[in-house]
């Protein structure tokens, strides 16, 4: 499998650093084309930030720039030029090898890539008889230390007296050959007196990357190539415990979009629950461990940064349902899904609604995880039938975790909410059976051609006939050969690239996909699944997908992608 490096950057699980080939002036950061060593901790790797940049790497002979070319696969990057060719190797989280095989070959990691770096430092440190050198790279929060093994070492800098204007370290082959490795420092550093073997590590990042390839779901054999390369992308988005992470997390992207969003695990937790439960039960915990005490978890987290000025959607009642049918829940993991649940349940019932009609509220498309659908053009802040059904589908699966884990009353009291809910949701947001988003203040209707109207579709028989009816009717306005468009294609807001005003995506489609099947349309819940799996098979893990092209959008190594599409080609196309 070969990794497309201008879309999916190499990295490894558990790691934080990550290579990238990026064109010319990328994100208007004035860089040239090449080879970047990338951050992705919070305060770096930001979405689309250049201060993730660590150093842009050279390859040079004879003191000049060799043209070069990347190749990839989960164990190793390759560059070649026509005088030799470097191969990297991650030793495991915090390591990255660089073997260089070429007379006269160097290569040069320049530490100030787009202008000088503000109190950057490369600094010698002696260990016995073995000298490193630390680069200081303040935009990152980080520091880098660096030994060569095999070859020699050189450090060049130009200090201002407080920071420098240029830093670089160039690393030389002796005899045809260097071995150079590069050691991300957070805290506090020691040589170890590692003598580094880049076979020995290629092996161990070959073996976890198939291991953990043989713990996603099974697809069928049409798909087992986009699966490989929908694992590679989760297991490469995975970091360690550190600062706000207490567990091993899986980012939604190592590209740019280097944080979890409280929804998007959900759906990287239902993928890991077929052969990893344990994973599963950390990407489903991992925003519930910064749960307030007023039961709100954040919007965002990295890290080193906590976002909560917006929330998520609550879906995940419905997650845990889903995770509890496929894998094993130990008592002790019921009572703190329990906990946690009815707490962010609870907070919603308590903290969103503010004009007390019995239905919660979104604040802002932000919420609802459809930034900018038009069920949002007007003020919010919304009263949408979709968060009603996911806090329908959330008080319903704690009436069963109540009644399992003896709480008759509570369980009780938890399906008296949740009929509450459903009653009310169809009095006033399904006025003639037709799906409504209602402006919560005034009380007026606003026109949209949003398919997050239809998302209802997911409490299947829990809707009466007439509305079911009604929800299938208006799906049909989003069909397209790929699937389900975000904003009518017809619509005048609808947009090739307008985000949620038009393209398709992952957790819309899954939620589609398994209410078409709760309303017994279960060969359309099939085509839907496959046209998803088949774009994904042709254009990769994408952020999002032009609706009717099928083309990928935005950040194109998204894990909530590449989830959906394992999850959907197991459970509808095995």
């Amino acid at each position: 499998m070969n990794i497309k490096l201008n879309e999916v950057p190499f990295s490894a699980r558990g790691s934080y650093l990550a290579l990238g080939w990026l064109e010319s002036n990328f994100h208007g950061w004035g860089n040239e084309q090449g080879l970047f060593l990338r951050s992705v901790h919070g305060l770096s790797g930001n979405t689309a930030d250049s201060n993730s940049l660590i150093a842009r790497i050279d390859v040079c002979a004879e003191g000049k720039k060799l043209k070069a070319t990347v190749t990839a696969t989960p164990d190793q990057m390759l560059v070649h030029t026509d005088k030799g060719q470097i191969r990297i190797v991650f030793d495991g989280e915090t390591t990255l090898l660089f073997e260089g095989t070429g007379e006269d070959l160097s290569m040069q990691l320049d530490f100030n890539p787009i202008a000088s770096g503000t109190f950057n430092l490369i600094e010698q440190w002696q260990s016995g008889e073995r000298t490193w050198y630390m680069a200081n790279v303040y935009r990152t929060s980080c520091r880098y230390m660096m030994y060569v093994q095999t070859g020699a070492g050189i450090s060049e800098q130009t200090w201002t007296g407080e920071t420098t204007s240029a830093a670089s370290y160039t690393v030389k082959a002796e005899n045809g050959r260097f071995l150079f490795a590069l050691e991300e420092v957070r805290d506090s550093w020691k040589d170890q007196g590692k003598v580094y073997d880049i076979d020995q590590a290629q092996q161990s990042v070959r073996s976890d990357f198939e291991d953990f390839f043989k713990k996603m779901p099974a697809v069928p054999d049409e798909y087992k190539e986009t699966a490989e390369y929908a694992s590679y992308v989760n297991w490469s988005s995975i970091i360690a415990p550190c600062g706000l992470f207490k567990r091993y997390a899986m980012y939604m992207s190592k590209n740019w979009m280097s944080s979890v969003w409280s929804w998007d695990h959900c759906f990287n937790a239902i993928a890991s629950a077929y052969g990893d439960p344990d994973m599963a039960w950390d990407q489903f915990m991992v925003m519930f461990d910064h749960q307030t005490p007023s039961g709100v978890i954040p919007d965002s987290i990295n890290d080193t940064i906590l976002l909560d000025n917006y929330c998520k959607p609550p879906i995940h009642g419905w997650t845990y349902h889903k995770l509890a049918q496929i894998m094993p829940v130990t008592p002790e993991q019921k009572e703190e899904a329990y906990e946690k649940l009815s707490r962010w349940s609870a907070w919603w019932l308590n903290y969103r609604d503010p004009n007390n009609d019995g239905l919660c509220e979104y604040t802002h498309g932000n919420d609802s995880g459809w930034d900018n659908s038009t069920a949002f053009i007007e003020t919010p802040p919304m009263t949408t039938p979709d968060l009603a059904a996911f806090m329908i589908l959330q008080m319903d699966e704690l009436a069963s975790l109540a009644q399992e884990l003896g709480r008759s009353q509570e369980a009780e009291d938890w399906k008296y909410r949740a009929d509450q809910m459903l009653d009310r949701m169809l009095e006033k947001l399904f006025p003639d059976n037709k799906p409504a988003a209602i402006q919560a203040f005034s009380n007026e209707k606003v026109e949209n051609q949003s398919l997050i109207l239809c998302l209802p579709l997911i409490l299947g028989e829990r809707l009466p006939e007439q509305v079911r009816a009604s929800l299938l009717e208006r799906l049909g306005m989003f069909a397209t050969e790929w699937g389900y468009a975000t904003e009518a294609p017809d619509s005048l807001y609808y947009e090739s690239d307008g985000y949620w005003r038009g393209p398709i995506w992952a957790p819309s489609t899954m939620l589609i996909v398994e209410g078409l099947d709760k309303c017994g349309r279960h060969e359309e819940a099939v085509r839907t699944a496959d046209r998803f799996c088949r774009m994904v098979r042709k254009s990769g893990c994408a952020e999002n997908f032009d609706a009717l092209t099928g083309d990928g959008l935005r950040d194109r190594a998204y894990t909530w992608t590449s989830s959906v599409m394992l999850v959907l080609a197991h459970e509808y196309l095995m």
